[in-house]
């Protein structure tokens, strides 16, 4: 059984929401950035600071954390990790005006709180956050190579939100095909992802080191098309006490993740019929569970997590052929199964 992702990630969930609440602590005006120390889980709707803060799994921090406790440069591993964490935010404050969403975590998202106006806002101010940490992750380099660097971090913010423009289109599109889809999560979801395991190694200092994370990148990508379809496949079949959502919740939000995708491909005319009817309207609980038996019959399930399985199998392997430290890539390889076989 892998260790469970809550438990590999905890000392690096810690420091990163240290590191967070002391960043933002020093901002002014202070309201601005109490709207987003509320989006990083720091704050309750009161915006006093909680005992427990709700940010999340902090995943794409916890990577170059993890990363610098093995081959070193702990100077800027807390500034590469804020940076991501605070992206990474940014782009959930834009998703959820896009998507109209009121809840996240468990809680009402920044926009019900503040409206859309302020949330718009405190977005921009967390990119604005995450640039400034990038660039003060790469101050020990030479200007060519943190430039390499801080051009790099800016065609990431490129790439996801040329994702979520797909993303976005394809709501619209009666048909979107696995290839399609495939192509939407590599940007939106494996960038952001490829770069939280790479930057580790393009940030050294030593050539040596940072020649290294292309393979990493590699390995990074491979890793979150895994997550992107693990979570596909527990928006549909996952255990509610476990994920907080009903059984088929991407059905009633006519999500058309992976499964669908592949159904409209592959299965029968009234296979797909009931699924364009479906979409076509409100999609109640009773339908929702209809859908699911008819995903399963025509195979979806099963082709989702062979996906899965064949993208962590591809990360694995890429993982173990890199030449640097094997306790790195212990810790790694376990954190790449905790993502892709969690629950939640």
């Amino acid at each position: 059984m892998p260790t469970s992702l809550s438990t590999i990630l905890r000392p690096y969930i810690k420091k990163t929401n240290e590191d967070l609440a002391q960043l933002l602590s020093s901002k002014k005006p202070e309201k601005l950035f109490q709207y987003v120390a509320y989006q990083l889980g720091l704050v309750n709707d009161k915006f006093e600071p909680l005992k427990e803060p709700k940010g999340g799994k902090r995943l794409r921090a916890s990577i170059p954390l993890m990363t610098a406790k093995y081959i070193g440069d702990g100077e800027f591993s807390s500034s590469i990790a804020m940076a991501l964490e605070l992206f990474h935010n940014f782009t959930l404050i834009i998703d959820d005006i896009q998507d109209n969403d009121a809840t996240r975590r468990g809680r009402s998202t920044l926009w019900k709180i503040i409206g859309i106006p302020q949330a718009l806002n405190a977005a921009l101010i967390a990119e604005a956050l995450s640039f400034e940490c990038a660039r003060n992750a790469c101050v020990h380099l030479s200007p060519r190579t943190a430039m390499k660097w801080y051009e790099s971090f800016q065609e990431m913010t490129q790439r996801v939100f040329e994702g979520q423009h797909l993303d976005i289109l394809y709501e619209k599109q009666e048909v979107v095909y696995t290839a399609q889809y495939l192509q939407m999560a590599r940007a939106k979801t494996a960038c952001l992802l490829s770069t939280s395991f790479s930057c580790g190694f393009a940030l050294q200092a030593k050539e040596e080191l940072r020649n290294l994370a292309p393979q990493m990148k590699q390995v990074g990508e491979s890793a979150g098309m895994a997550f992107q379809i693990q979570d596909d496949i527990l928006g549909l079949w996952g255990d509610p006490k476990k994920t907080g959502k009903s059984v088929g919740s991407d059905l009633v939000r006519h999500k058309k993740t992976l499964p669908i995708s592949y159904a409209m491909e592959n299965g029968s005319n009234s296979t797909k019929k009931l699924i364009q009817e479906a979409y076509s309207k409100e999609i109640s609980q009773k339908d929702a569970e209809s859908l699911l038996s008819c995903l399963e019959v025509v195979g979806a399930k099963e082709y989702a997590m062979s996906q899965v399985r064949e993208y962590t199998s591809k990360a694995l392997s890429l993982l173990a052929s890199i030449p640097t430290d094997e306790k790195l890539k212990k810790s790694l390889g376990e954190l790449i199964e905790g993502l892709v076989y969690r629950e939640s």
